[in-house]
């Protein structure tokens, strides 16, 4: 079968005949790539400098606070400055960070508070990736084709959790965890170089913060920067985040997709982060490959549902198809907490993990589906980092409340609930109208 033929039979593969996108995407899997083998690389880094799990703790606390206290700002910046170049200031930030570590570490110059300070400004840097990323897709697909962007985005995120862990896992054993780091560090630069040869459709993008001053545009399409003495004052920024609030708490469907993600998100991947090893050491009474192997088929059941509700590009109800998936992923929950035949332990537990990766993988495209489609384009960025704000902010205290509940009542009792909590939110979500006719 010829390229031409493949790719009109796989409406998601399409997208790549596109040369911006196709940039775009290839930069981004191959940096999400190297998020994986560094996230490895992190911990074993960390025990190696200290041999404390609090320390190991603190330092994945210093990195995804900034993440989340900043994603307002980095919403505003998607707004008012072009999206690429947003993106291309933080992907050198982080090159830059990581290739910092790295030289220490080969220098054998890197402490706990080297670590710390720089995970620190890696987690400022990366807070203004995503709602630029988010923002800019708009620009380089039409809105039919805006699911199929979505899902090759998912796959590679699900390809990420697939083959990253495992490559760092490689990486630290043969050559130790410093390299790996530099290994991620050239996925940045890949990742910049893409941006840097990207250049967007040519057509003009009405981001205004008002009918009388229109924002100027490139000849690229590309948003650019008002003078700083008219844009740039505190008064403005809380103005434009407040902007995005209203819309947010206007919009039925968004505000309550949002609450649900963030309370969802500790019932599901609480357990599944904080409470599955004790499962599967004390309840199942295996080791460390039973993880990899529901990690493995987690990511798959993802994959998956990209390409199936991807290559489905619209169809009626999405609203309420998305919850009703939501329900599917605390089913599977439930399933790992149920007291099960020792024998066929494995086999059902990565039977529920699949089908739980599949049913999140399609809320997941789904829901961002929806918001690109409704919301204006110039008050998506800030929309998107609401969205990841409110779904990503209780996502530490969760994780911590988890690990007591799991130690105080077990971890299987810990799932059971964490599946019905879930199920629950998806439910009363279904009983609001405005969700159930999200076409």
């Amino acid at each position: 079968m010829t390229k031409v033929g493949l790719t009109n039979r796989w409406q998601i593969l399409r997208l790549l005949r596109s040369r911006p996108f196709a940039l775009l995407w290839v930069g981004q899997t191959i940096s999400i790539l190297g998020d994986g083998v560094s996230g490895i690389a992190l911990i074993w880094l960390v025990l190696l400098l200290t041999g404390s799990a609090t320390a190991m703790g603190l330092v994945i606390a210093v990195q995804i606070i900034p993440t989340i206290t900043l994603l307002l700002i980095g919403g505003v910046t998607a707004d008012r400055f072009p999206r690429r170049l947003v993106m291309l200031w933080s992907d050198g930030g982080r090159a830059f960070v990581t290739f910092l570590i790295v030289g220490l570490g080969l220098f054998r110059l890197l402490h706990l508070w080297h670590l710390l300070a720089l995970v620190l400004i890696f987690g400022i840097v990366d807070s203004f990736f995503s709602p630029a990323y988010n923002a800019i897709m708009p620009q380089l697909v039409s809105t039919k084709d805006i699911s199929s962007a979505n899902a090759l985005t998912a796959f590679s995120r699900q390809m990420g959790r697939l083959l990253g862990p495992l490559l760092g896992a490689a990486c630290v054993s043969l050559v130790g965890p410093v390299i790996a780091f530099a290994f991620d560090g050239l996925t940045f630069v890949v990742s910049a170089i893409c941006l840097l040869v990207l250049r967007l459709p040519n057509t003009s993008l009405a981001l205004s913060t008002s009918s009388e001053t229109p924002d100027e545009t490139s000849s690229e399409g590309e948003q650019l920067v008002v003078p700083p003495s008219t844009k740039s004052d505190l008064r403005t920024l809380l103005a434009d985040i407040g902007e995005g609030l209203r819309y947010v708490t206007s919009s039925t469907w968004l505000w309550i997709t949002i609450l649900v993600a963030s309370l969802a998100n500790i019932g599901f991947f609480g357990p599944m982060t904080v409470a599955l090893p004790k499962l599967v050491h004390d309840v199942y009474g295996t080791g460390a490959w039973l993880l990899g192997v529901i990690s493995t088929t987690s990511a798959a059941g993802s994959i998956i549902s990209t390409f199936i509700i991807g290559q489905k590009l619209h169809f009626h109800r999405r609203g309420a198809f998305a919850y009703l998936a939501m329900i599917g992923s605390g089913m599977a929950l439930v399933m790992f907490g149920l007291p099960l035949p020792r024998a066929s332990e494995p086999i059902l537990v990565s039977g529920a993990s699949l089908f739980a990766g599949f049913c999140l993988g399609t809320f997941g495209i789904i829901s961002t589906t929806l918001m690109q489609e409704l919301v204006p384009n110039d008050k998506l960025g800030r929309v998107s980092s609401l969205d990841m704000l409110g779904s990503y902010s209780l996502i530490p205290l969760g994780f911590l409340l988890v690990g007591i509940l799991a130690d105080l009542i077990g971890p299987s009792r810990v799932f059971i609930g964490g599946g019905i909590m879930t199920m629950v939110l998806a439910i009363l979500a279904l009983s609001v109208r405005d969700i159930r006719q999200l076409q």
